[in-house]
């Protein structure tokens, strides 16, 4: 077969291809429209529709914008809602006078006590490289000097909740858990002090 010949059967092939999807995505937008049900056409009436035969008047036809009016879509109707099944509480049993009562939520002293001990300024008059500890760059260095620790020791006399505590304040959390800021400033306290 020569050149001519092949493009002769491509183009061929790729009309045939698409007619074929014309004609397919034709049928399956008919069959979805059809499946939906949801266009009616309402009835004109008759006397408006149908000129009297005695009338001089020529007849008004009804023009594309009259039609598409005349043509409501209406949303196909929904079952009821089933009705949310009442559930009854389960009893509770009496507490036995000798369990103490439930703890109650901390409240805000609490919060206060989780602060960690903050310095008004630096021991003598110089703050330690807090950018030591994997994890602290110098904006978070420059934050944790305003909240008064300036001192590596400071963070290793961390507890849970003084960690907690900064955290919320330099809205990261788990950070300081994740990358170990008290484990690594104890090591570093304890360097400092063997040296």
């Amino acid at each position: 077969m020569s050149n001519t010949a092949h493009i002769v059967e491509t183009a061929l092939l790729l009309l045939v291809a698409y007619l074929l999807g014309c004609i397919l995505g034709y049928g399956i937008r008919r069959i979805l429209y059809a499946a939906r049900g949801t266009r009616q056409v309402v009835a004109v009436p008759e006397a408006a529709a149908v000129a009297p035969a005695t009338s001089s008047e020529p007849r008004p036809t009804r023009s594309h914008a009259a039609r598409l009016a005349a043509t409501v879509d209406e949303p196909l109707p929904q079952p009821p809602a089933p009705k949310p099944k009442r559930v009854e509480p389960a009893p509770v049993a009496p507490r036995p006078a000798s369990e103490p009562a439930i703890a109650k939520r901390p409240t805000k002293a609490k919060a206060v006590d989780a602060k960690p001990p903050a310095l008004p300024v630096a021991r003598d008059g110089t703050a330690d490289n807090l950018k030591q500890i994997k994890g602290i760059g110098p904006k978070i260095e420059a934050s944790l000097y305003a909240m008064g620790v300036f001192h590596i020791d400071q963070i290793a006399g961390w507890t849970k909740a003084n960690a907690e505590w900064v955290e919320g304040q330099l809205a990261f959390k788990g950070r300081i858990r994740r990358e170990h800021w008290v484990e690594q400033a104890i090591e570093l306290a304890k360097a400092r002090a063997d040296a």
